[in-house]
């Protein structure tokens, strides 16, 4: 079976193989798959803009032709030399799945084959095809913890011919972790901020580096208050990869629809309309699309029940630690799932 551990990734990567010509790299951080992704394309020597010798397939398209696939995987380059294949938002897809596993079982020639994935269990499709193909390699990617997210950080301080005491990587790491290139884009705007100076100081990281895993939490919120039900999978499993508690996703989420509610009054009590209503609470921009759609879709009765449902959900959570990850879990897929509804009768 060809497949490497969390914790020999980076090893491959740093003297990779070729004679795997089909690579999937998975897991719940979309920003590590990625740029994982990017290091054994970059280290396979083919210019990416080059529109001859690299091309980009979305998943989703792929299963509505798939052929595109092997079309790509098995013609020449037009000048010759090699041939770089990349596919993103791999997930359950059967025909990808399939052509995959057809894929890994033989050798390309001076072609490299990269899918991005989500997170897949050990029974998956996908990871099974590709494991047991001769020339496919499965690369899990997992949360920068610990040595991975120091090595990061060390990576962009050396780069900018910096240092950093104790106080100050304490301070950063405890702001990192929610996203890889999000982190990583974090630190690098660290450096430049401290470009100059000898040593990244605490008041550095305080002053410049935003909380990751904060707005990972917002953005799951917004998720399920907005009804986007398809997003929201993954953004629970990389909180909860990252060690968000349970109970902070329970507490934000009742927080948001009693926000929601007193908003909502505004709208049908006293005929505000929603946008003004929206300027009124001055969200962050990132932030007002899935606000209005959420108070265009969640009436005030709506809203209670989900409020009592909320509440009920914590308790039961709290009465039985065991259960919380799987009840929390059920709220927000379910207030998602309200939200779409909601939305799809007013539309």
């Amino acid at each position: 079976m060809a497949q490497k551990k969390a914790s020999e990734v980076d090893a491959f990567l740093a003297r990779p193989d070729f004679a795997f010509s089909l690579v999937v790299f998975y897991g719940p951080d979309t920003g590590l798959v990625a740029e994982r992704a990017g290091k054994l394309a970059q280290a396979f020597g083919v210019d990416p803009s080059d529109p001859f010798a690299a091309v980009t397939l979305a998943a989703d398209d792929l299963e509505k032709d798939i052929g595109r696939l092997y079309d790509e995987a098995k013609t020449l380059s037009l000048l010759g030399g090699k041939r770089l294949v990349r596919v993103r938002g791999a997930g359950a897809g059967r025909a990808l799945c399939d052509a995959v596993g057809e894929l890994a079982a033989e050798h390309l020639p001076d072609t490299l084959i990269i899918v991005e994935a989500g997170d897949l269990k050990k029974n998956a499709g996908l990871r099974l095809n590709v494991e047991r193909g001769r020339h496919g390699m499965a690369l899990p990617c997992y949360q920068d913890e610990g040595r991975a997210l120091d090595q990061m950080i060390d990576e962009e301080l050396t780069a900018a011919g910096l240092t950093m005491d104790r106080d100050a990587r304490d301070a950063l790491r405890a702001r990192l972790g929610a996203d890889r290139i999000a982190s990583r884009g974090e630190v690098k705007k660290l450096c430049l901020y401290a470009l100059g100076t000898p040593t990244v100081t605490e008041a550095d990281v305080v002053a410049i580096v935003g909380d990751v895993s904060a707005d990972a939490l917002e953005e799951a919120i917004d998720a399920a208050a907005a009804g986007a039900v398809k997003r929201l999978p993954h953004l629970i499993d990389r909180l909860t990869t990252a060690g968000t508690a349970t109970f902070q996703l329970h507490q934000a989420l009742l927080r948001y629809f009693q926000q929601l509610q007193a908003l909502r009054e505004g709208v049908e009590r006293r005929g505000e309309p929603v946008a003004r209503a929206v300027e009124r609470r001055r969200p962050h921009f990132r932030r007002r699309a899935a606000l209005e759609a959420a108070l265009n879709a969640w009436t005030l009765e709506a809203i209670d029940a989900r409020l009592q449902t909320i509440e009920a959900d914590i308790l039961a959570s709290r009465k039985d630690a065991h259960l919380a990850l799987a009840i929390t879990h059920r709220t927000l897929i379910d207030t998602a799932v309200t939200a779409a509804q909601l939305r799809a009768r007013r539309s």
